[in-house]
């Protein structure tokens, strides 16, 4: 068990968790009750809040789990997911027990079953031990590996048995709405200051602030310029408008299982863009090669500025992962940054796009360009990358065109138009039907004789109807491509990836 206590201020406790478990933040963009996290390997350490409703400012301290208008333990459990817990183990805890600690009766429960595994089944184990506040039930969940359990059996009791009652303090509320470099700044140290090791660096231009728990302070100043430079670049091909402050929040870190552990995700991905907690998440890459998190960097930062540029509208995926993956293969001479067709080893889209054409294994494309997300994901064919390789060839085309630096014998001028028609209709279409639902929201509130706060008024993407995207789509499709006549571009497309893209 740890030495020193964690604190958790907002919920008033603090704790000694395990040795050896780091700290890990949790992931706003999944919600939930989650407040504190630790890993190591397999093996998590969570604490979760189950507040009330509204909290009663009379409730006594120490009142039942199983109070009206705060969520259950059983049920907080049984939405966190763990790997094969069923609500028949929820109802056969091989542990059920009240201890008294720090004044308070906490509820302990134990379950273990077995896991289907290769080359053998996996035994494991979950400790829960619910401690009742006068705002919140913590629950304090252990999720072990049953062989290990066995010997952290004492050493997880004792640390439950830490559990202390601390001053309950409030974050301090920052107004992030405007995105600017001060907001995203206070944001981030007092998102730093909840997981221990993490802290919060501004950067030179103030467009980036970077939270992280690496110590890698050369790969950090790496990464830093990276961004910096590619930001340059996407903003010489997508002018901001005046007064854009858009801050881009980026967080590092510290290892691969690091990132594996707060993002949720398996092997093979190095990084990528959210846009319900709106970061960039990332890791050194080292051990595969670094150069491909540079890639990375370039690629989701795209993303993550065309977010805020085009005010959440959704694009289609040959021009989001295309434009993505075409700033990804961005070479730094200086402080200048170029774009080549090459990307790193495990990235190259080059090679297989020119064999998909020499195999005719690409997808026809009035199809392509037309694929829902779901449908563009499907196409990865056996190389896994096929969708991706066929929209950075496009995209590559159309930009280096725009740039004369396409053959003429492929080339024509109308081509040139295509991205600058897709966006304008795009993102003249998403701010329309953000408007019809902030005028919807004000009309219903003129009818209770209400007024909408400046938070009730804000519309993004999700707010949307899928008919109405679909609609926004086959707009900006007509707009783009419409004019074009695709059978002739696609053989010119080809021609251009056999003969002439290097």
């Amino acid at each position: 068990m740890a030495r020193t206590y964690v604190d958790c201020p907002t919920e008033g406790f603090r704790f000694k968790p395990l040795d050896d478990y780091d700290a890990i933040p949790v992931n706003t963009s999944r919600g939930g009750a989650e407040v504190l996290r630790f890993g190591e390997d397999q093996n998590t350490i969570t604490a979760y809040a189950a507040r009330n409703a509204e909290v009663d400012e009379k409730s006594k301290k120490g009142e039942s789990v199983a109070k009206k208008a705060r969520p259950s333990m059983t049920s907080i459990i049984g939405d966190i997911g763990y790997k094969g817990l069923s609500k028949k183990i929820l109802k056969e805890p091989k542990i059920e027990e009240e201890v008294e600690i720090s004044g308070l009766t906490v509820k302990h429960v134990q379950y273990q079953w077995t896991m289907a595994g290769d080359p053998k089944p996996i035994p494991l184990s979950l400790d829960v031990w619910s401690f009742p506040l006068d705002h919140a039930d913590i629950h304090l969940c252990y999720f072990v590996t049953e062989e290990l359990e066995g010997k952290l059996e004492t050493v997880i009791r004792r640390s439950a048995e830490s559990f202390e009652l601390i001053d309950r303090t409030k974050p301090v509320e920052v107004d992030t709405s405007e995105r600017t470099y001060e907001s995203q700044m206070a944001w981030a140290e007092q998102e730093a200051a909840k997981t221990p090791g993490w802290s919060a660096i501004g950067t030179p231009s103030e467009r980036f602030v970077i939270l992280t728990n690496s110590t890698k302070v050369p790969f950090i100043k790496e990464v830093v310029e990276r961004l910096e430079i590619s930001r340059d670049v996407y903003e010489a091909d997508f002018p901001p408008p005046p007064g854009f402050k858009a801050v881009s929040v980026v967080r590092i870190c510290s290892s691969r299982e690091e990132f594996q552990q707060f993002s949720g995700m398996g092997g093979g991905t190095a990084g990528y863009f959210s846009p319900r907690s709106v970061e960039l998440v990332l890791y050194d890459a080292l051990e595969v090669d670094r150069n491909s998190t540079y890639a990375v960097v370039s690629h989701e930062a795209f993303h993550q500025y065309c977010h805020f540029l085009f005010n959440q509208s959704e694009a289609h995926r040959w021009f989001d992962e295309g434009h993505g993956d075409y700033y990804g293969g961005m070479k730094i001479k200086g402080k200048r940054g170029f774009i080549t067709p090459k990307m790193p080893a495990g990235l190259d889209r080059l090679r297989i796009i020119q064999q998909m054409v020499r195999e005719e294994s690409t997808t026809p494309l009035e199809d392509h360009l037309n694929f829902s997300h779901q449908q563009w994901q499907s196409t990865q064919g056996s190389t896994g990358v096929g969708g991706y390789c066929q929209s950075w060839s496009i995209i590559y085309m159309l930009r280096q065109g725009a740039l004369r630096k396409v053959n003429r014998k492929v080339w024509k001028d109308e081509y040139a138009d295509i991205i600058p028609n897709y966006v304008k209709t795009l993102n003249d279409g998403f701010e329309a039907a953000y408007e019809k639902i902030r005028q919807e929201r004000i009309e219903k509130a003129k009818k209770r004789d209400k007024e909408l706060d400046p938070e009730e008024l804000e519309v993004n993407r999700f707010d949307l109807d899928p008919r109405d995207k679909q609609k926004i789509w086959e707009d900006a499709m007509a707009a783009s491509w419409g004019p074009i006549d695709l059978e002739e571009f696609e053989a010119n497309w080809k021609l251009y990836i056999e003969k002439y893209l290097k």
